[in-house]
Protein backbone atom coordinates (compact mmCIF):
# COMPACT_ATOMS: atom_id res chain seq x y z
CA UNK A 1 0.00 0.00 0.00
CA UNK A 2 1.63 3.02 -0.57
CA UNK A 3 0.73 6.81 1.38
CA UNK A 4 1.06 10.21 0.55
CA UNK A 5 3.53 12.19 2.59
CA UNK A 6 0.67 14.37 2.35
CA UNK A 7 -2.04 12.89 4.95
CA UNK A 8 0.80 12.77 7.47
CA UNK A 9 4.80 14.03 7.21
CA UNK A 10 3.87 16.15 5.34
CA UNK A 11 2.00 18.41 7.65
CA UNK A 12 5.01 19.07 9.59
CA UNK A 13 7.03 20.44 6.77
CA UNK A 14 4.01 22.37 5.97
CA UNK A 15 3.34 23.80 9.14
CA UNK A 16 7.79 24.88 8.84
CA UNK A 17 7.54 26.31 5.52
CA UNK A 18 4.00 28.20 5.97
CA UNK A 19 5.91 30.19 9.07
CA UNK A 20 8.86 30.82 6.57
CA UNK A 21 6.78 32.39 3.88
CA UNK A 22 4.80 34.55 6.38
CA UNK A 23 8.74 35.69 7.83
CA UNK A 24 9.43 36.23 4.12
CA UNK A 25 6.55 38.40 3.54
CA UNK A 26 7.17 40.21 6.62
CA UNK A 27 10.68 41.02 5.58
CA UNK A 28 9.00 41.94 1.81
CA UNK A 29 6.83 44.53 3.78
CA UNK A 30 9.74 46.18 5.57
CA UNK A 31 11.68 45.77 1.74
CA UNK A 32 8.77 47.73 0.34
CA UNK A 33 9.34 50.33 3.23
CA UNK A 34 12.53 50.85 3.33
CA UNK A 35 12.20 51.09 -0.58
CA UNK A 36 9.53 53.91 -0.96
CA UNK A 37 10.94 56.01 2.31
CA UNK A 38 14.16 54.90 2.04
CA UNK A 39 14.55 55.01 6.21
CA UNK A 40 14.82 51.24 7.96
CA UNK A 41 11.38 51.31 9.48
CA UNK A 42 7.96 52.84 9.78
CA UNK A 43 8.04 52.01 13.57
CA UNK A 44 10.25 52.27 16.46
CA UNK A 45 10.35 48.90 17.07
CA UNK A 46 11.93 48.17 13.67
CA UNK A 47 14.69 50.38 14.43
CA UNK A 48 16.64 47.65 16.02
CA UNK A 49 19.98 48.02 17.80
CA UNK A 50 19.60 51.92 17.00
CA UNK A 51 16.84 52.74 18.40
CA UNK A 52 17.91 54.33 21.87
CA UNK A 53 20.58 56.19 19.45
CA UNK A 54 17.64 57.82 17.11
CA UNK A 55 15.38 58.73 19.83
CA UNK A 56 18.05 60.36 21.70
CA UNK A 57 19.12 62.46 18.33
CA UNK A 58 15.55 63.11 17.38
CA UNK A 59 14.88 65.96 20.01
CA UNK A 60 18.56 67.33 19.83
CA UNK A 61 17.94 68.08 15.81
CA UNK A 62 14.15 69.71 16.57
CA UNK A 63 15.97 71.58 19.20
CA UNK A 64 18.76 72.91 16.74
CA UNK A 65 15.86 74.08 14.14
CA UNK A 66 14.00 75.66 16.78
CA UNK A 67 17.48 77.84 17.63
CA UNK A 68 18.04 78.45 14.28
CA UNK A 69 14.61 79.70 13.23
CA UNK A 70 14.80 81.90 16.58
CA UNK A 71 17.94 82.86 15.23
CA UNK A 72 16.62 83.94 11.86
CA UNK A 73 13.54 85.47 12.94
CA UNK A 74 16.07 87.45 15.32
CA UNK A 75 18.52 88.59 12.84
CA UNK A 76 15.84 89.81 10.42
CA UNK A 77 14.40 92.50 13.24
CA UNK A 78 18.01 92.90 13.67
CA UNK A 79 18.70 94.08 10.33
CA UNK A 80 15.15 96.15 10.43
CA UNK A 81 16.67 98.34 13.12
CA UNK A 82 19.88 98.82 11.41
CA UNK A 83 17.93 100.22 8.24
CA UNK A 84 16.09 102.15 10.36
CA UNK A 85 18.49 103.66 12.65
CA UNK A 86 20.49 103.99 9.60
CA UNK A 87 17.58 106.63 7.79
CA UNK A 88 17.03 108.07 11.51
CA UNK A 89 20.61 108.90 11.32
CA UNK A 90 20.56 110.37 7.92
CA UNK A 91 17.59 112.45 9.04
CA UNK A 92 19.33 114.56 12.08
CA UNK A 93 22.50 114.64 9.89
CA UNK A 94 20.76 116.32 7.05
CA UNK A 95 19.13 118.52 9.47
CA UNK A 96 22.48 119.51 11.44
CA UNK A 97 23.55 120.42 7.71
CA UNK A 98 20.90 122.57 8.10
CA UNK A 99 21.73 124.39 11.02
CA UNK A 100 25.17 124.93 9.94
CA UNK A 101 24.55 126.68 7.24
CA UNK A 102 21.70 128.72 9.32
CA UNK A 103 24.84 130.25 11.30
CA UNK A 104 25.68 132.20 8.58
CA UNK A 105 24.78 135.18 7.57
CA UNK A 106 22.97 134.62 4.48
CA UNK A 107 21.69 130.59 5.97
CA UNK A 108 20.41 132.31 8.83
CA UNK A 109 17.93 134.74 6.31
CA UNK A 110 14.41 134.15 6.78
CA UNK A 111 14.05 132.36 3.72
CA UNK A 112 16.63 129.70 4.95
CA UNK A 113 15.07 129.36 8.09
CA UNK A 114 11.86 129.01 6.47
CA UNK A 115 13.46 125.87 4.20
CA UNK A 116 14.94 124.26 7.20
CA UNK A 117 11.91 124.31 9.50
CA UNK A 118 9.45 122.65 6.41
CA UNK A 119 12.01 120.35 6.33
CA UNK A 120 12.70 119.51 10.51
CA UNK A 121 8.67 119.34 10.00
CA UNK A 122 8.50 116.10 7.01
CA UNK A 123 11.33 114.47 9.03
CA UNK A 124 9.22 114.49 11.94
CA UNK A 125 6.63 112.76 10.57
CA UNK A 126 9.33 110.59 8.64
CA UNK A 127 10.91 109.66 12.00
CA UNK A 128 7.23 108.42 13.32
CA UNK A 129 6.56 106.26 10.50
CA UNK A 130 10.05 105.01 11.03
CA UNK A 131 9.96 103.94 14.64
CA UNK A 132 6.77 102.17 13.85
CA UNK A 133 8.83 100.23 11.76
CA UNK A 134 7.53 96.44 11.35
CA UNK A 135 8.80 92.37 10.43
CA UNK A 136 4.91 91.97 9.56
CA UNK A 137 3.65 90.76 12.49
CA UNK A 138 5.61 92.45 15.42
CA UNK A 139 7.19 96.61 15.63
CA UNK A 140 10.78 96.59 15.81
CA UNK A 141 10.89 99.23 18.33
CA UNK A 142 8.32 98.27 20.90
CA UNK A 143 10.35 96.42 23.02
CA UNK A 144 8.80 93.52 24.86
CA UNK A 145 5.46 94.84 23.93
CA UNK A 146 5.43 93.89 20.13
CA UNK A 147 2.25 94.75 19.43
CA UNK A 148 1.87 97.72 19.85
CA UNK A 149 3.12 100.72 17.68
CA UNK A 150 5.87 102.53 19.62
CA UNK A 151 4.55 105.98 18.04
CA UNK A 152 0.67 106.57 18.74
CA UNK A 153 -0.16 108.71 16.01
CA UNK A 154 3.11 109.54 13.56
CA UNK A 155 1.01 111.21 11.17
CA UNK A 156 0.10 113.80 13.70
CA UNK A 157 3.46 114.03 15.67
CA UNK A 158 3.53 117.94 14.76
CA UNK A 159 -0.03 118.77 15.99
CA UNK A 160 0.89 116.66 19.46
CA UNK A 161 0.54 117.99 22.53
CA UNK A 162 3.74 118.10 22.88
CA UNK A 163 4.78 120.00 19.33
CA UNK A 164 2.59 122.65 20.39
CA UNK A 165 3.89 122.68 24.34
CA UNK A 166 7.68 123.07 22.53
CA UNK A 167 6.35 125.64 20.00
CA UNK A 168 4.55 127.79 22.83
CA UNK A 169 8.07 127.71 25.01
CA UNK A 170 10.11 128.87 21.68
CA UNK A 171 8.20 131.69 20.61
CA UNK A 172 9.54 133.52 23.94
CA UNK A 173 12.75 133.26 22.75
CA UNK A 174 14.74 136.54 23.38
CA UNK A 175 18.49 137.34 23.97
CA UNK A 176 19.87 135.36 26.71
CA UNK A 177 17.35 133.01 27.56
CA UNK A 178 18.35 130.40 24.60
CA UNK A 179 19.42 127.90 27.22
CA UNK A 180 16.03 127.84 29.27
CA UNK A 181 14.06 127.41 26.17
CA UNK A 182 16.62 124.38 25.28
CA UNK A 183 16.12 123.17 28.74
CA UNK A 184 12.11 123.46 28.50
CA UNK A 185 12.31 121.94 25.83
CA UNK A 186 13.98 119.14 27.22
CA UNK A 187 11.99 118.75 30.42
CA UNK A 188 8.84 118.91 28.04
CA UNK A 189 10.26 115.94 25.76
CA UNK A 190 10.95 113.83 28.93
CA UNK A 191 7.63 113.81 30.84
CA UNK A 192 6.12 110.37 30.15
CA UNK A 193 2.72 111.63 31.11
CA UNK A 194 -0.17 110.25 28.85
CA UNK A 195 -1.34 114.23 27.71
CA UNK A 196 2.44 114.91 27.06
CA UNK A 197 4.22 111.65 25.63
CA UNK A 198 3.67 111.02 21.75
CA UNK A 199 4.94 107.48 22.57
CA UNK A 200 3.01 104.55 23.91
CA UNK A 201 2.12 103.72 27.51
CA UNK A 202 4.61 101.16 28.04
CA UNK A 203 7.41 102.96 26.09
CA UNK A 204 6.58 106.32 28.43
CA UNK A 205 9.28 105.29 30.54
CA UNK A 206 12.57 107.20 31.59
CA UNK A 207 15.27 106.51 29.21
CA UNK A 208 17.38 104.68 31.54
CA UNK A 209 14.67 102.57 32.39
CA UNK A 210 13.25 102.19 28.77
CA UNK A 211 16.49 99.67 27.89
CA UNK A 212 15.18 96.83 30.27
CA UNK A 213 12.17 96.54 28.03
CA UNK A 214 14.01 95.35 25.39
CA UNK A 215 12.51 92.10 24.00
CA UNK A 216 14.65 89.04 23.83
CA UNK A 217 14.72 85.36 22.48
CA UNK A 218 16.45 81.81 23.77
CA UNK A 219 18.92 80.89 21.28
CA UNK A 220 20.90 78.25 22.92
CA UNK A 221 20.35 74.91 25.11
CA UNK A 222 21.70 76.58 28.43
CA UNK A 223 18.88 79.02 27.81
CA UNK A 224 20.57 81.72 26.77
CA UNK A 225 18.98 85.00 25.10
CA UNK A 226 19.56 87.70 22.58
CA UNK A 227 17.88 91.45 22.43
CA UNK A 228 15.99 91.38 19.34
CA UNK A 229 16.63 95.10 18.98
CA UNK A 230 16.85 98.93 20.48
CA UNK A 231 13.28 100.45 22.18
CA UNK A 232 12.67 103.77 21.04
CA UNK A 233 13.11 105.60 24.03
CA UNK A 234 16.19 103.80 25.76
CA UNK A 235 18.85 105.64 26.46
CA UNK A 236 21.41 106.53 29.70
CA UNK A 237 20.77 109.79 32.26
CA UNK A 238 18.12 112.62 31.52
CA UNK A 239 20.03 116.07 31.79
CA UNK A 240 18.85 119.80 31.39
CA UNK A 241 19.67 119.65 27.85
CA UNK A 242 18.86 115.78 26.89
CA UNK A 243 16.10 113.97 27.71
CA UNK A 244 18.68 110.51 27.74
CA UNK A 245 17.23 108.99 24.61
CA UNK A 246 18.87 109.78 21.53
CA UNK A 247 15.73 109.26 19.78
CA UNK A 248 13.50 111.77 22.19
CA UNK A 249 16.41 114.51 22.04
CA UNK A 250 16.06 114.18 17.43
CA UNK A 251 12.44 114.73 17.85
CA UNK A 252 12.64 117.62 20.35
CA UNK A 253 15.26 119.23 18.32
CA UNK A 254 12.86 118.74 14.97
CA UNK A 255 10.03 120.03 16.99
CA UNK A 256 12.24 123.44 17.98
CA UNK A 257 13.18 123.57 14.42
CA UNK A 258 9.94 123.71 13.17
CA UNK A 259 8.88 126.56 16.17
CA UNK A 260 11.66 128.66 14.72
CA UNK A 261 10.00 129.22 11.41
CA UNK A 262 9.70 132.72 9.86
CA UNK A 263 12.61 133.43 12.34
CA UNK A 264 16.17 134.85 11.13
CA UNK A 265 19.59 136.23 12.75
CA UNK A 266 17.84 139.39 13.25
CA UNK A 267 15.68 137.55 15.97
CA UNK A 268 16.95 138.17 19.43
CA UNK A 269 18.46 134.64 20.94
CA UNK A 270 17.84 132.93 17.40
CA UNK A 271 21.54 132.37 16.95
CA UNK A 272 22.43 130.90 19.97
CA UNK A 273 19.49 128.21 19.94
CA UNK A 274 20.73 127.02 16.62
CA UNK A 275 24.50 126.27 17.97
CA UNK A 276 22.55 124.75 20.99
CA UNK A 277 20.75 122.55 18.13
CA UNK A 278 24.04 122.19 15.90
CA UNK A 279 25.47 120.75 18.85
CA UNK A 280 22.29 118.35 20.09
CA UNK A 281 21.83 117.03 17.09
CA UNK A 282 25.78 116.24 16.10
CA UNK A 283 25.68 114.60 19.81
CA UNK A 284 22.34 112.79 18.89
CA UNK A 285 23.85 111.36 15.36
CA UNK A 286 26.78 110.28 17.10
CA UNK A 287 24.44 108.35 19.74
CA UNK A 288 22.38 107.07 16.80
CA UNK A 289 25.45 105.17 15.09
CA UNK A 290 27.31 103.91 18.20
CA UNK A 291 23.15 102.37 18.55
CA UNK A 292 23.40 101.02 15.10
CA UNK A 293 27.09 99.35 15.95
CA UNK A 294 25.87 97.95 18.63
CA UNK A 295 23.27 96.58 16.70
CA UNK A 296 26.07 95.18 14.06
CA UNK A 297 28.18 93.61 16.51
CA UNK A 298 24.69 91.47 17.81
CA UNK A 299 24.32 90.81 13.95
CA UNK A 300 28.08 89.07 13.06
CA UNK A 301 27.66 87.06 16.77
CA UNK A 302 24.31 85.54 15.32
CA UNK A 303 25.85 84.77 12.61
CA UNK A 304 28.74 82.71 14.17
CA UNK A 305 26.43 80.76 16.34
CA UNK A 306 24.37 79.91 13.34
CA UNK A 307 27.20 78.77 11.75
CA UNK A 308 28.09 76.88 14.74
CA UNK A 309 24.54 75.42 14.87
CA UNK A 310 24.74 74.57 11.48
CA UNK A 311 27.31 72.38 11.55
CA UNK A 312 25.84 70.86 14.61
CA UNK A 313 22.84 69.87 12.53
CA UNK A 314 24.98 68.20 9.90
CA UNK A 315 26.70 66.22 12.62
CA UNK A 316 23.40 65.10 14.29
CA UNK A 317 21.79 64.59 10.63
CA UNK A 318 24.53 62.44 9.63
CA UNK A 319 24.07 60.13 13.18
CA UNK A 320 20.33 59.69 11.66
CA UNK A 321 21.28 59.12 8.31
CA UNK A 322 23.32 56.35 9.90
CA UNK A 323 20.54 54.91 11.64
CA UNK A 324 17.56 55.21 9.80
CA UNK A 325 18.41 55.32 6.30
CA UNK A 326 19.18 52.19 3.97
CA UNK A 327 21.27 51.25 0.96
CA UNK A 328 18.72 51.52 -1.77
CA UNK A 329 21.10 48.83 -3.65
CA UNK A 330 21.08 46.35 -0.88
CA UNK A 331 17.73 46.60 0.12
CA UNK A 332 16.81 46.15 -4.09
CA UNK A 333 18.75 42.82 -3.79
CA UNK A 334 17.80 41.84 -0.74
CA UNK A 335 13.86 41.96 -2.25
CA UNK A 336 14.89 39.64 -5.26
CA UNK A 337 16.40 37.02 -2.41
CA UNK A 338 13.18 37.36 -0.86
CA UNK A 339 11.21 37.37 -4.06
CA UNK A 340 13.03 33.53 -5.02
CA UNK A 341 12.74 32.65 -1.94
CA UNK A 342 8.84 32.80 -1.62
CA UNK A 343 8.27 31.72 -4.97
CA UNK A 344 11.22 28.62 -3.98
CA UNK A 345 8.94 27.95 -0.70
CA UNK A 346 5.22 27.76 -2.72
CA UNK A 347 6.77 25.83 -5.25
CA UNK A 348 7.86 23.20 -2.71
CA UNK A 349 4.76 23.27 -0.81
CA UNK A 350 2.71 22.53 -3.94
CA UNK A 351 5.06 19.51 -5.37
CA UNK A 352 4.77 17.92 -1.83
CA UNK A 353 1.41 17.48 -2.14
CA UNK A 354 1.88 14.69 -4.56
CA UNK A 355 4.78 13.28 -2.74
CA UNK A 356 4.72 9.50 -1.50
CA UNK A 357 6.77 8.55 0.94
CA UNK A 358 9.13 6.90 -0.88
CA UNK A 359 9.60 10.10 -2.36
CA UNK A 360 9.52 11.66 0.70
CA UNK A 361 12.54 9.01 1.82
Amino acid sequence: MSMNVSQYGAAGANLILNTGIRQIESEQTDIAWQTSQGTTSSSISGLGSDRQTILSLSPKLAELTGYQSNLSSVQNRLSLSSTALKQVTDLAQSLNSQLLSMLSSEGGEKASTTTAADSARTGLGSLGTILNTSDGSSFIFAGQNTSTAPVTSPSTLNDSTLAHTISQIVSGLKDGNSGTVFSQATAASADNSASMSVFSQALSQPAEQAGALQASAIIGPDGSTVQTGPVATQGGQASSTSTGSPIRDLMRDMMIMTSMKGMDTTTPGFTNLVRQLHTSLGTTANQLIDMNTSVGVTQNTLTRQQGIYSSLQLMVKEQLSNGLNVNLAEVATRSSDLSLQLKASFSLIADMKNMSLADYL
